[in-house]
């Protein structure tokens, strides 16, 4: 059950759990970007490093790109393509955009901080969902899908590690290898981009042929790996990636295995749309009642995501905000013991909250749900 506990029972969360850890800063690392204070590290990958940051009482998320990458104008180019995807997209099914500066001697990007545990990360401390997990999480992703593609993105990195878990949804992040649909020039073929594992056949070969369907191959990935423990393919060379390999369910719940087959077809016209994953997801959720207040997951992803979400991400409390900033502070939290989260705020255009939605479906029984 999701229980919204209250938050004094959280104060001191024990050593091990979800709590995001934030690394301290290193000798080289900036202290200040751009007005933003840097109190950490959240992550270092090949591009760069993310850095926790404050502005005012909202921590932000940014990410800086390494020099050696800076000096690369073909990277810039790629860098300026995250930026214009993370705008497209907004913020209601990822990480919003707070500020940037693409043109910068090492271009960064600042969005909103996600208090919440990876879907990777869950799964490595708490092992596989069950079958009604699984569609919960697949109604989640597809929902989140169809909204990128609606702005014309393909995701094309779509993977456990880029899942983010929260009290009222799933959030994807890392545009990082994003394309917009129909646009040319900025992708090579003679390399695959994405992570093989996770990668639809035709994207490995040629990753300017990715498209909507080779996002929803990365969705059924996404899936196996959490209903079975494991990934479905453990190919090291994209070569293996593009050959008709029977994937690895084993370990998958019957009643997933029919979405899943499909959705990791071979050929893209043979897997489903985001949208007929969702529909199915729903179909399946309806039967149980299962609403947004009440995802069926384990106790120990849970436990995590609520501390995630009532915990800082730091122990360095942030500076005080000028009162010019105040604007960008947090809603205040629910007081404890409140039954219910507080809704989430939409993101441009005033859509209805997720979670609002989902319990109108349940209250209707409409068939017409949509992202």
């Amino acid at each position: 059950m999701w229980l919204f506990v209250g938050r004094a029972l959280l104060v001191a969360p024990p050593r091990g759990t979800g709590a995001r850890v934030v690394d301290p800063l290193r000798g080289r690392d900036p202290r200040e970007i751009s007005g933003f204070r840097l109190v950490g590290r959240l992550g270092q990958g090949s591009m760069g490093v993310v850095y926790l940051g404050y502005r005012s009482p909202r921590p932000v998320a940014i990410k800086v790109v390494q020099p050696a990458l800076a000096d690369d104008p073909a990277f810039r180019r790629r860098f300026a393509q995250e930026l214009e995807a993370i705008r497209r997209v907004g913020g209601f099914h990822t990480a919003a955009l707070v500020d940037a500066d693409a043109d910068a001697e090492q271009p960064w990007i600042a969005t909103e901080y996600i208090p919440a545990p990876s879907l990777d990360r869950l799964l490595d401390r708490h092992g596989p969902v069950r079958e009604l997990g699984g569609w919960w999480l697949a109604a989640s992703i597809a929902d989140a899908l169809m909204h990128i593609h609606s702005v014309r993105l393909l995701h094309r990195d779509l993977k456990p590690s880029n899942v983010m878990v929260t009290r009222l949804g799933v959030r994807v992040i890392d545009f990082g290898v994003s394309h917009v649909s129909g646009a040319t020039g900025l992708t090579s073929g003679e390399y695959p981009v994405g992570t093989l594992a996770y990668m639809a056949p035709e994207q490995a070969r040629d990753s300017r042929r990715a498209s909507e369907p080779a996002d929803v191959y990365s969705l059924g990935a996404t899936i196996v790996h959490a209903v079975t423990g494991h990934p479905p393919f453990y190919a090291q060379q994209h070569l293996q990636r593009t050959l008709d390999t029977a994937p690895d369910l084993s370990g998958l719940p019957e009643g997933l295995r029919e979405m899943i087959v499909g959705a990791l077809s071979y050929a893209p016209e043979d897997r489903p749309t985001a949208q007929m994953v969702l529909a199915a997801a729903m179909d399946r959720l309806l039967e149980d009642a299962v609403t947004l207040s009440s995802p069926p997951l384990p106790d120990g992803f849970l436990a995590d995501v609520l501390l995630a979400d009532s915990s800082p991400p730091a122990e360095a409390a942030p500076p005080a905000a000028p009162e010019a900033d105040m604007a960008e502070s947090a809603p205040l939290p629910p007081p404890a013991g409140s039954a219910e989260p507080a809704a989430a705020a939409a993101s441009g255009g005033g859509a209805e909250p997720w979670a609002d939605r989902w319990r109108g479906k349940i209250r209707d029984r409409r068939s017409d749900f949509g992202g």
